[in-house]
């Protein structure tokens, strides 16, 4: 499966699609189910998926890949995330920024491009989010 977030190609593999049983799924909500236990006293909101900008990573990194820190392969990562779809499972909402001023986009994605590109791939509009910590951003 491929499509496209801002201009950006993203290609999920159809075999995960097929493993994780998405044929035909359609959300019955605008965003995945949130647990609130993961982010204890933030408020957790919507953010529709347009108003994120698109994630760049490094050449040759692509948007779904292995986590090195879990040692979890990227098959995994998203077979899990559209399982928790389907089955209504509460996961953790993506941490967003707001985007810089001139930016073309209200936020910017800090953690969770896994769960944003399967909202997207699985047809939901928002996702659920917190206010994260961007490490690029300068000490203030």
């Amino acid at each position: 499966m491929e499509f496209t977030h801002h201009g950006l190609p993203i290609v999920l593999s159809d075999d995960w699609w097929a493993e994780a049983g998405m044929a035909g799924f359609t959300p019955s909500s605008t965003a995945y189910h949130s647990d609130p236990r993961t982010f204890p006293g933030q408020r957790i909101f919507e953010v529709r998926i347009e108003d994120i900008g698109p994630v760049r990573r490094a050449p040759g990194v692509g948007i779904f890949n292995d986590s090195p820190d879990t040692k979890v392969a990227a098959r995994e990562r998203v077979v899990a995330i559209l399982l928790g779809f389907r089955s209504g499972a509460a996961m953790p909402p993506v941490q967003v920024v707001k985007a810089e001023p001139l930016s073309s986009h209200s936020y910017k994605l800090v953690h969770g491009t896994h769960r944003l590109y399967c909202s997207l791939a699985a047809g939901f509009s928002h996702v659920p989010a917190v206010e994260g910590f961007d490490i690029n951003a300068p000490d203030g």
